[in-house]
């Protein structure tokens, strides 16, 4: 009786959830981060569903079987437009994403109150390197140190210190690419020692990013100014949701995130700016260092560019913006503090021209070239891949300066398919389309 009792009580509080995201799978966190009764956890050993969202690439599969293994007992999944892999037969598919926190809530109901039973393992339960008997004592090391034992690397002072010359432990792992603080299907090769990055190899690419299909159409035809800036807006700010987050300000992200779903050409950035200096966001720690070199933040692009001191933005280019009196915003220090500054002042100035452009109903006159929040989109140049940067600017940074790094920079391909967002469009956007 007290069990059943404590397992009801238990359904009624918030679901663990570990997302996984494949393929455009990010827009499951902006859904469910409002939601009360779900809360998304950093690590599958926290979680009780395993959410898949998005299509996973067949090479990452081994990965997902990894992190669905790591769920606790009793665990179940949950597959968002996407196939459950061919082990799990049972497992619930789903693509209304207006269903999802429901659906989620429902299966942890189910597991608490044991009319679900738990998904079963996927791997086989060995150590996945050989250690047993090996080494001078039998434990698979050399000595008494070194080796893998159960397949975990043991830490070996091999490399010294590149930031102060000391000798210590280094621990060289795999992680990715389902790491919540990673783009989407990115993984590294990583070696620390203690929380100094030593080197970094980037394993896979991050996964393509899709841009509202207004981006798409500006390639082909004439869009009024005020949506496409109203798209950019929107764009910066799940970004800096995700930044966010990863410090820890689930209620600023949240409130970056109710901005962006209300976006209208009349929409200020005040509020967010006043919030974000209260809370000392730009003072982080964390947001040293990550610093791009001219030739660097231009194979990234964007934002990034001009936080490096680029002036390089197509907007320049096209007669009616430079009616607004449209001219580049840019820093110069090139850190990942400047990358985040660049973003609030491209929002503020975005939304400026978005209620003038509304004002005067403007349109674009330049569909060769436009430039994107991801960076110039023409038939000449178009936003690349640059995840291999990071093995040149992340080694010698520490794990938070890393992580912020990392979130600072936009560093997908883009997708040539427009993002699916499921929401309906603004009265303003409704008005200029």
């Amino acid at each position: 009786m007290a069990v059943s009792w404590l397992h009801r009580l238990a359904g009624l509080t918030p679901v663990p959830v570990f997302p996984a995201l494949g393929m455009g799978g990010d827009v499951v966190l902006r859904r469910l981060a409002q939601a009360t009764n779900i809360e998304l956890v950093g690590s599958p050993r926290h979680a009780s569903v395993l959410l898949v969202a998005g299509g996973v690439q067949p090479d990452l599969l081994e990965a997902l079987r990894r992190v669905h293994d790591q769920l606790p007992w009793p665990s179940s999944s949950l597959w968002f437009r996407c196939e459950p892999l061919p082990e799990l037969e049972d497992a619930t598919r789903i693509d209304d994403i207006e269903a999802l926190p429901g659906a989620l809530a429902a299966i942890h109901r189910e597991l608490l109150l044991q009319r679900r039973g738990s998904s079963p393992r996927l791997l086989p339960d060995n150590p996945p390197n050989p250690w047993e008997g090996l080494g001078d004592d039998g434990h698979g090391g050399e000595g008494m140190m070194g080796g893998v034992p159960y397949g975990r690397p043991m830490a070996m002072n091999m490399h010294d210190d590149i930031r102060d010359g000391l000798t210590l432990d280094s621990l060289t792992f795999r992680i990715g690419p389902f790491f919540p603080a990673f783009p989407p299907g990115m993984s590294a090769e990583v070696t620390v020692q203690g929380d100094l990055v030593q080197s970094w190899t980037t394993q896979s690419l991050p996964h393509l990013v899709a841009l509202d299909p207004v981006f798409h159409d500006a390639r082909q035809r004439s869009v009024p100014i005020a949506r496409l800036e109203l798209a950019r807006v929107r764009y910066h700010l799940h970004r800096l949701f995700h930044g966010l987050r990863l410090a820890g300000w689930e209620s600023a992200a949240l409130h970056v995130l109710h901005l962006a779903m209300r976006l209208t050409s009349d929409s200020r950035a005040d509020a967010l700016r006043r919030r974000l200096e209260r809370y000392g966001f730009f003072y982080l720690a964390a947001l040293d260092g990550g610093v791009l070199e001219v030739e660097q933040a231009r194979r990234v692009g964007g934002p990034a560019s001009r936080a490096a001191g680029l002036d390089d933005d197509l907007r320049s280019e096209d007669a009616n913006y430079q009616r607004l009196g449209f001219s580049p915003v840019f820093h110069n220090a090139g850190d990942t503090r400047a990358r985040w500054q660049q973003i609030l002042a491209e929002i503020e100035q975005s939304l400026q021209l978005a209620k003038q452009a509304a004002r005067e109903d403007l349109h674009t006159q330049n569909s060769v070239a436009i430039e994107t929040p991801r960076g110039p989109w023409s038939d000449e140049r178009c936003p690349t891949d640059a995840s291999r940067l990071l093995d040149e600017i992340i080694p010698g940074l520490e794990w938070d300066s890393a992580l912020a790094t990392i979130a600072s920079l936009d560093i997908a391909a883009l997708s040539d398919w427009p993002l699916v967002e499921d929401k309906p469009l603004t009265r303003s956007e409704e008005r200029s389309s």
